[in-house]
């Protein structure tokens, strides 16, 4: 029963991260975009979602694409026979909150040995990523002192493997100030897409706990 729990926890979070997390900051200003796959991976669709919140892997090489952790531990699976999530991964729960500010649980660590939870079938998926956008609710200092004016904050990079070999999803986060007026449209979309994540993930962690019962 405390298996299924801990596996329901991370499933939620997989499903549903914690409401900063699906907010992004593209209201903002705020948005990263894909610069290139390094190197090119034949059969890989990438995207980013929600201005910074989210990597969108559409996976039709036929492979197995592995996308690494924040200590390059296994985290996400897509394979042939669907997605799966390592519920020993810092990462699952780590996405729980935007800026990270949970407490990993000590049988999640990067030399924990992976244990897959399959998340769905098919070959879409998109899931939260620290990676790509700035981890700190204030602002960074060159967009305080000149927030009308447009950034570039930091290069970015995801690992991942495909099929055994190494390979990055490059990016680049930047700022451009925001109309005023798009702020009430975008936290309208926020928080429809919200709502329509967290049913999700109370869905699936219902299922988890009642299979674990059975």
């Amino acid at each position: 029963m405390r298996r299924a729990l801990v596996v329901a926890a991370v499933l939620a979070a997989v499903l549903a991260p914690g409401a900063d997390a699906h907010f992004g900051t593209g209201k903002l200003g705020y948005r990263s975009t894909i610069t290139r796959v390094d190197p090119r991976m034949p059969g890989l669709r990438f995207k980013i979602l929600y201005g910074d919140d989210q990597v969108w892997l559409d996976n039709r090489s036929g492979k197995t694409v592995i996308i690494k952790g924040y200590a390059g531990e296994p985290y996400l699976r897509f394979a042939p026979n669907g997605i799966s999530v390592n519920i020993n991964s810092p990462a699952g729960y780590l996405n729980q909150d935007r800026y990270a500010r949970v407490q990993v649980p000590k049988s999640a660590s990067a030399s924990a040995k992976p244990k897959w939870e399959k998340l769905a079938g098919g070959d879409v998926w998109a899931w939260h990523d620290h990676r790509i956008h700035y981890m700190n609710p204030i602002a960074p200092p060159m967009v305080k002192a000149a927030p009308r004016k447009p950034h570039h904050i930091f290069d970015w990079k995801v690992p991942a493997t495909d099929g055994g070999k190494t390979f990055f999803i490059a990016g680049s986060l930047d700022y451009k100030p925001p109309p005023k007026s798009d702020f009430p449209t975008g936290l309208v979309i926020s928080l429809a897409t919200l709502v329509g994540v967290g049913l999700i993930g109370l869905f699936a962690l219902r299922r988890v706990l009642i299979r674990s019962l059975r």
